[in-house]
């Protein structure tokens, strides 16, 4: 009987073959994922969001403290945006606080945390941060907005670290 087709190789699947597969760059680091254990060798992709294209284009776009404060700014925001975990006991919850700010969920935590940062923004710069490092969103005209926005967060978060 002939063989319809051959046997696979064994190979590695690494998505669609096409133009906009290729252009996705995939790059791999060394990650500890907890104390005292060895690094790990993660494979992701480069650019995840557009603040990394923003930062990791020949011409960068934003600084290094820019880029860990809409990373930080990404980060609450995803948090905020969970739903909080809905539990099955109608009585107040006592022991160890769960969030930094003393006895609120992690959710509520991050809401707080992102009312107080954005606070220290304008209007415009409330805008291209929470479209571009929130929402995804491209950049469009608003570079300059968004570089004083994150250059305001960087601030306001090294302050608050020093109090």
């Amino acid at each position: 009987m002939p063989r319809l087709h051959s046997p696979a190789s064994p190979r590695t699947d690494m998505g669609a073959p096409g133009p906009a597969a290729r252009a996705r760059e995939v790059v791999s680091d060394m990650v500890v994922t907890t104390p005292r254990t060895p690094a790990q060798a993660v494979r992701r992709v480069r650019c995840e969001c557009m603040l990394d294209r923003l930062f990791h284009r020949t011409n960068s776009a934003i600084d290094p403290a820019q880029y860990r404060a809409g990373l930080r700014f990404r980060a609450l925001w995803a948090r905020a945006a969970r739903q909080t975990p809905l539990t099955q006991s109608y009585r107040p919850t006592t022991g160890a606080a769960r969030g930094p700010a003393g006895g609120h969920d992690p959710v509520t935590w991050a809401v707080l945390e992102l009312n107080d940062a954005l606070s220290c923004l304008s209007a415009p710069q409330r805008r291209a941060v929470i479209a571009t490092c929130g929402m995804d969103e491209p950049v469009g005209l608003r570079t300059r907005t968004l570089r004083a926005g994150l250059s305001a967060l960087d601030t306001f978060w090294r302050r608050a670290a020093h109090q």
